[in-house]
């Protein structure tokens, strides 16, 4: 086999091998789960190294991802250090987050909303939810993620094994 036909060949391998390292990319984060405390929806947020949550939004949506939804939002920003564990989605927010937009003050019953957490430029795996949703969880059930604006329901110990595994 000549020179060339070899160098051809291993540049077309080394070219077929970089859609496939694209793919690789890491997508969202599960770092974030909805429950409700009380009757109010609280955010389970989680925590590693390269991904600290600095905001949180909470927002309006269709279970149609293709059909935009307008209405009030919620925005959380972090301002100080500190990432609790959760914190309530409305209301005042806890000591170092301040709220940037509160045209949402309350999740009206039958509206389907978006629960959303970014990191940078990094996005943790939306949670769509409404009240309905959130009423027959168990005290250790959370609403958590998954593709395809689905959620799922697990234990809060499951959430957060899954968001250490994600580390």
């Amino acid at each position: 086999m000549s020179r060339r036909i070899r160098w051809a060949a291993g540049a077309a391998a080394v070219l077929g091998l970089v859609p496939g390292l694209a793919a690789c990319t890491p997508g969202p984060w599960p770092m974030i789960a909805v429950r409700s405390v009380g009757g109010d929806p609280v955010v389970l947020l989680a925590s590693c190294d390269d991904f600290q949550i600095d905001r949180i939004s909470v927002y309006p949506t269709s279970p149609d991802p293709t059909e935009s939804t307008d209405g009030p939002r919620r925005r959380i920003e972090r301002t100080g250090t500190v990432v609790p564990d959760s914190m309530p989605l409305f209301g005042p927010p806890p000591d170092g987050w301040t709220v940037t937009d509160d045209g949402l003050t309350e999740p009206a019953p039958g509206g389907l909303y978006g629960l959303g957490a970014a990191s940078g430029t990094d996005d943790a795996v939306p949670v769509n939810f409404t009240v309905e949703d959130l009423a027959p969880l168990g005290a250790d059930e959370v609403l958590v993620g998954r593709s395809g604006s689905r959620q799922e329901k697990v234990t809060e110990q499951e959430f957060r094994r899954r968001a250490g595994q994600s580390c």
